[in-house]
């Protein structure tokens, strides 16, 4: 069975593996800018991680980069946190907008600042939407929509 790529980064890293070592369906499961992808994860090695990949793509075949890595990293093993991208708040229009007014602030800002309230204080949010004259059903509802928040 072809190694996936938790095993290429142990590969490359704690194991100390040499391409030539490995099977040729697993040099074909070897990917330059997903390995990279997941070492630059760990805050010391971004900085050299971006470096390597200027050379990742095209300048530097699979094995040369493989071997690059191989020398260059440490020999230990890394617990690498994937940093995936925010979920969408699923929050109503209107209600978004009510506190865009409130808070002043534009779009992108304003979905910080409700989750951060939901987090701290989410009784405040409930607080502006009545001030604004927000009815007690839709209250109800962004009450349920505030739930999904995490």
């Amino acid at each position: 069975m072809a190694k996936n790529l938790f095993d290429h980064i142990k590969g490359v890293s704690k194991d100390k593996i040499k391409w030539d070592k490995l099977s040729a369906e697993d040099q074909k499961t070897w990917n330059n800018f997903i390995v990279s992808r997941w070492f630059s994860m760990e805050m010391e090695l971004v900085e050299v991680i971006n470096e390597f990949q200027k050379y990742s793509n095209g300048i530097l075949t699979p094995k040369d980069y493989y071997n690059l890595l191989l020398d260059a990293l440490p020999k230990t093993s890394f617990f690498l946190k994937y940093t995936k991208k925010k979920t969408k708040i699923e929050i109503d229009a209107e209600f978004i907008e009510i506190f865009r007014q409130h808070f002043q602030v534009g779009k992108k800002l304003i979905y910080e600042y409700i989750v951060d309230l939901v987090r701290i204080n989410p009784n405040e949010l409930v607080s502006i939407l009545e001030s604004y004259g927000t009815k007690k059903e839709d209250i109800e509802k962004f009450k349920k929509q505030m739930k999904t928040i995490k």
